[in-house]
Order: C-alpha cells, then sequence, then structure tokens
C-alpha cells in the first residue's frame, strides 16, 4: 500500500496526540463518592425511621425522601423533570438534658433545575449540610498539548433506593427517649396494674389485654371508664337481667377482657371493647350480647364437635401465630356453614381416613383459599369450595405434619433464645411479633446474640420488642425489624 506524504504527516500527528492524551488523561469518580457521602449526612438527619415517635414529621419526610429519590433518579438517566417542592423536618436538639421536649426545624426546597449535582446541592445548602465538589475540565495547556480530564461516574449512585438505618444508630439515637418514657409513666402504669387487678378480681377475668400501638394514658381513660361503668352495672342489680349478668361475669375467669377496634363478643367468649367508640355501645355489648354468650359458646363448640368427629378427631384451634379473634356470630356462621358442606360429602376420601388425630384445624374467616399456616394449621373459611377444602387437606397432609415438627421445633428454640437474650442484654422484658415466622425471629435472636457486644450496654433495663419496623411505643418498647442489618454498605 502507498502512502501520500500528506497521510504520513496525519497519522505521525494522531500517533503524537495519543501519547499526550495518554499520558494526561486521569479517571475520575469522584462525582460518586462526593454524592454517596454527602447523602449519608443527608440521610442521618431525615431518614423517617429516626422520627418513629413523630408520626406527622415521619409521614413528611417519607413522602418527601420518595419526591426527591424520583427527581434525582430522572436527572441521573438524562430525563426532563417537572419542578417540585418539599418539605423535610430536622431535630433541634435541646439545650436541657433529657426529658426536655424536641423541636423541630421545617424546610422547604424547590428543585427546579436539570442538572444533577446542581439539585443535590441546593438540598444539601437548605440543610446547611457540605455541597458537592463539581469536577472542572483543564484548559489547553500549549499549542499542540490537549490536557483533560475524563469525567465519569463508574459507579451510579442508585438514588432510587434509601439506605436502611443501622439497628446501631437507631438505638443510640432512641434508647434514652425509650427510658425517658418509661420513667414518665411509671407511676401511670403502676395505677394501670392497679386497676388491671381490681377489675381482674372483680370480673374474674383471665387477663385484660390492649395494643401496644396505644399510648399508656389512652389505656388508663379506657380502664377508668371501665370502672365506672362497673359502678352503673352494680346499681342495676334489682333487676333480674343484670343479677344474671353479673352471674356470667363471674363464670368468665377463663375468659379475656381486650381493648381493640370493635365492641363485640369474640369467639372464644372473650368480650372485645373498642377505645374508639363511646361507652354507651359498650353498655350494648355487654347487656345484650354477653348475656347471651353461653348460648353461643354452647352452640360453637357443638359445631365445632361436628367437624372434628367429621374429620376423625382433628383439632379445632386458634392458630398460635393468629392475634385477632372475630366476632362469635361471625365464626358461628362459617361452623354452620361448613358443617352443611362437608355432610353432603361423607363419600369423600378426607372422611374415610382412619384419623386425622394429630391434626390440626384452624376456622378463619378472613381467609380466601385453603392453606397451611406457618404453625402447620389447616386454614380454611366457609367461602372456599367444599371439595377444594378435602381434596386440599388430603394432599398436604404429610406437608401439614412436617411444618408442624418444624415449628414446634422453633417454638422451643425461641423460647430459649429469647430469655437468652432477656438475661444477657439485661432486659425488662422481650417481646415479638406473633405473625413474623418464628424461623425468622430466632434467626433474629441469633445475631442479637452474637452481635451483644455492640448493644450490651444501649439495652439494659429497656423492653425491646422484635417486630416489622423500627418503633418507639407510646410505653417506651423499643421495636426493631426482624431482619435488621449491621452491614455498612447497605446501612447508615
Amino acid at each position: 500500500m502507498i502512502l501520500t506524504k500528506p497521510f504520513n504527516l496525519i497519522v505521525r500527528f494522531v500517533k503524537n496526540t495519543n501519547k499526550n492524551l495518554l499520558s494526561h488523561c486521569s479517571l475520575s469518580t469522584d462525582r460518586s463518592e462526593t454524592i454517596s457521602a454527602a447523602l449519608k449526612q443527608f440521610y442521618l438527619k431525615v431518614h423517617p425511621d429516626l422520627f418513629t415517635q413523630y408520626p406527622k414529621e415521619k409521614d413528611v419526610n417519607e413522602k418527601s425522601l420518595q419526591l426527591v429519590s424520583a427527581y434525582l433518579s430522572g436527572l441521573q438517566r438524562k430525563e426532563y423533570m417537572a419542578p417540585i417542592t418539599v418539605t423535610f423536618f430536622t431535630k433541634l436538639s435541646p439545650n436541657l438534658p433529657p426529658p426536655a421536649p424536641v423541636s423541630f426545624i421545617p424546610h422547604r426546597i424547590t428543585l427546579n433545575s436539570n442538572d444533577l449535582i446542581t439539585s443535590v446541592n441546593r438540598i444539601l445548602t437548605a440543610l446547611n449540610l457540605l455541597t458537592v465538589d463539581r469536577p472542572k475540565e483543564q484548559k489547553q495547556v500549549g499549542q499542540h498539548e490537549i490536557q483533560f480530564k475524563i469525567i465519569e461516574i463508574e459507579k451510579f449512585y442508585d438514588f432510587t433506593k434509601i439506605p436502611k438505618i443501622s439497628l446501631k444508630t437507631w438505638l443510640t439515637n432512641n434508647f434514652e427517649a425509650a427510658r425517658v418514657i418509661t420513667k414518665q409513666h411509671q407511676k401511670l402504669l403502676n395505677e394501670i396494674s392497679d386497676k388491671i387487678n381490681s377489675i381482674k378480681e372483680r370480673f374474674k377475668l383471665k387477663s385484660i389485654e390492649y395494643s401496644d400501638d396505644w399510648s399508656v394514658p389512652q389505656f388508663s381513660t379506657c380502664l377508668r371508664t371501665l370502672l365506672m361503668y362497673a359502678d352503673k352495672w352494680h346499681e342495676k342489680l334489682l333487676t333480674l337481667e343484670a343479677k344474671i349478668f353479673f352471674c356470667i361475669l363471674l363464670n368468665t375467669k377463663s375468659k379475656r377482657l381486650i381493648f381493640g377496634d370493635k365492641s363485640c363478643l369474640l369467639q372464644d367468649g372473650s368480650l372485645e371493647l373498642s377505645a374508639n367508640e363511646p361507652p354507651v355501645y359498650w353498655d350494648h355489648v355487654i347487656c345484650c350480647e354477653l348475656l347471651h354468650s353461653d348460648k353461643y359458646m354452647e352452640k360453637i363448640a357443638s359445631y365445632e364437635n361436628n367437624l372434628s368427629q367429621y374429620f376423625h378427631d382433628i383439632k379445632i384451634r386458634q392458630d398460635p401465630d393468629s392475634e385477632y379473634l372475630c366476632r362469635a356470630h361471625t365464626y358461628l356462621y362459617h361452623l354452620i356453614q361448613l358443617s352443611s358442606h362437608l355432610n353432603l360429602n361423607r363419600h369423600h376420601e378426607a372422611h374415610k381416613k382412619k384419623s386425622w388425630k394429630n391434626f390440626y384445624l384452624f376456622i378463619n374467616p378472613y381467609s380466601s383459599e385453603p392453606s397451611l399456616t406457618n404453625s402447620g394449621f389447616f386454614q380454611i373459611s366457609a367461602f372456599d369450595a367444599t371439595m377444594d377444602i378435602l381434596d386440599f387437606m388430603i394432599n398436604n397432609r404429610k406437608q401439614a405434619e412436617e411444618t408442624r415438627n418444624l415449628y414446634e421445633k422453633d417454638v422451643e428454640k425461641g423460647h430459649h433464645l429469647l430469655e437468652i437474650i432477656k438475661k444477657q442484654f439485661n432486659l425488662t422484658d422481650i417481646l415479638i411479633n406473633r405473625r413474623i415466622k418464628k424461623s425468622d425471629i430466632n434467626q433474629s435472636c441469633q445475631r442479637l446474640i452474637n452481635e451483644r457486644q455492640h448493644f450490651l450496654n444501649i439495652l439494659t433495663k429497656c423492653r425491646l420488642k422484635i417486630d416489622k419496623n423500627y418503633n418507639l411505643a407510646q410505653n417506651g418498647t423499643m421495636s426493631i425489624p426482624w431482619d435488621w442489618s449491621l452491614t455498612q454498605n447497605e446501612t447508615l
């Protein structure tokens, strides 16, 4: 191949230029690293998990974070983004020691730039945080020598993924508040304990329960109202109906009184009173439904016995992981319908099986289809097709037995681990969310024990609950997610 002189000159120039470029170019990933470091400080100020005591501020920060994440992700993809305005709350630490109240500073931020770093810096500036440096291209140095810097983000920062708060960070931010809340309410808790004992003795109840989400004053108000109405009911003793009512109460030693979200007689004969309804509704439940509770319980026992006979000694039980009890009349309706439908299918193999003695049946009016619970119970309702129920139970006998055996082992192991944690961390109490799988609870407990050096001083004399999310309850209980993490790459 013959090269002309001009072409040779061009090749020589390109070779020399490439040498200069290779000797002077450099690769920078400073932008992504700087953004990561800057936003870490931002998240530590506004992360919703750090505002579990303050629902309003938590909700505002959570929604604002979602909007900002979507906005920055769009800019990162070079998309046009419409301007947005968001508000973030940050805590202003009081000068006084606890229990001084925490003040909040609202930060209203408008994002209207289509440049990523400009938008990030506007957020950081609004919260008085260090901004991100913008890498600059270097100018031409000589006539033939070009020196520049390649600006490229090798590892893109994922704006859509809001980092998790590490367990240690969350506990460090909340353990003092938890102790203060517990101390503040200790006198009220003692009064509540006295009221509970008085009511339990007066009405021969097994227990009085309420949700952990409630505030201590709210529960105290419910008990005070109940005692006031109990005195009112005493005045009705002159009527025969009231005498019958108190006879029924005296025979409820194994029953519970639950303050929940509805006022009704429950499927096990316990009584639920709604804290959100006026006490006049309690009158109706106690003076009407409770008066006829014996009839309800007799019918429920009779139809449960029919089902047990159909399945040859299967046990009808409430699932141990279910915290929800339905209304007595709803439960009775499902029992009647199931008994009627099953009686029409006595030819099925499920009825001809020799024994279901070591199996359990859970009647759940709110289940959508026949299934196995985590504890190995068959879960059915009257809305399920009868043949679907019977076929499912036949096809899953072995799995139900295996699941039940594993569950019982996990329960035994869980009790042992919880005792170890309570003792090693010197906890006042430790609770669990019963809806979480026992194997997941055990895994979380084991990891707490393995990492105990990080939490020994923090958790001393605290109430801890293994739950689905971080939360600081109104009674001072600290809830942590069962899948908590200490991994620095994933958490703050």
